[in-house]
């Protein structure tokens, strides 16, 4: 009697952890034919596009072997992320046929190429205001090029937008479609790459970002030359804002770039 009151007891609980199952596993990954490991890992084999574990909280930004893990906790891989390769030129740094490195105190402020950073955003293209995925600290080379991996969460049709420490904010002409694969933008051969034209001829056939925002309010105005010239007086040095053409020193060089553009009123143009 015992042997068969326990075996039934055992039956119902056997039934309840079987009914148990599915629940489990909508509860432990996004997609239940997808598998990622309980420290965030990246999955091996099988055809996915993203996945996640419900209730891991996210370790770090990482772009490693084959997957991507994202600000938004997660994980995709990179053959489903879309690459940007971005071609543009900023003013200050501009030598005549690409960008002087940036200087410090004790030299280059970057290592190997790096001119400078900029920070990408990209912005949805009915509403301006709303930024759906940003990368900040991005490098970008002495030959104005820098490359940023956008997460299939964005795929989708987006202004870019280039943001630099001393410039003003600069945005493409019309939204990208990012659908996955390689996208190139190109803000160097036209002012028309830019929205609104906003783009300053730097030397036959060359634009470039507009230099001298260093409150970084939009606008190129007596604001700014007040602050570039007070750092010029106190002999500013190093990796500075009010430093416009990047030879780590704050002076009269840097004073005739943002005059020039204050003179012209130049600020962004956004949609």
């Amino acid at each position: 009697m015992k042997k068969k009151i326990f075996m039934k007891k055992l039956y119902f609980l056997v039934l309840a952890a079987i009914q148990l199952l599915p629940m489990c596993n909508v509860a432990q990954t996004a997609n239940q034919s997808q598998v990622v490991s309980s420290g965030g890992g990246t999955s091996s084999g099988g055809a996915y596009s993203s996945f996640a574990v419900v209730g891991e909280p996210f370790v770090a930004y990482q772009t490693s072997g084959s997957a991507y893990q994202s600000d938004d906790g997660f994980i995709y891989r990179l053959s489903d992320a879309t690459i940007l390769n971005l071609t543009l030129y900023i003013e200050g740094l501009f030598n005549g046929s690409g960008l002087n490195k940036a200087q410090s105190t004790t030299g280059d402020q970057f290592p190997g190429n790096i001119a400078d950073n900029i920070n990408i955003e990209l912005h949805n293209a009915s509403n301006y205001s709303n930024i759906v995925f940003s990368a900040n600290n991005i490098g970008l080379s002495t030959a104005g090029q820098a490359t940023v991996t956008i997460p299939e969460s964005s795929s989708g049709s987006y202004y870019v937008t280039v943001k630099h420490r001393n410039s003003l904010e600069t945005v493409s002409t019309l939204p990208v479609n990012f659908s996955g694969g390689t996208k190139a933008y190109n803000f160097t051969f036209s002012p028309m790459q830019a929205y609104g034209n906003n783009l300053k001829l730097l030397a036959t056939g060359i634009y470039g970002l507009y230099t001298g925002d260093a409150n970084a309010d939009g606008l190129i105005n007596t604001a700014d030359v007040n602050l570039i010239s007070a750092s010029a007086t106190s002999f500013g040095l190093g990796y500075l804002t009010n430093d416009l053409n990047g030879d780590g020193i704050v002076d009269a060089l840097d004073l005739i770039v943002v005059d020039n553009n204050a003179a012209n009123f130049r600020m962004k143009i956004t949609p």
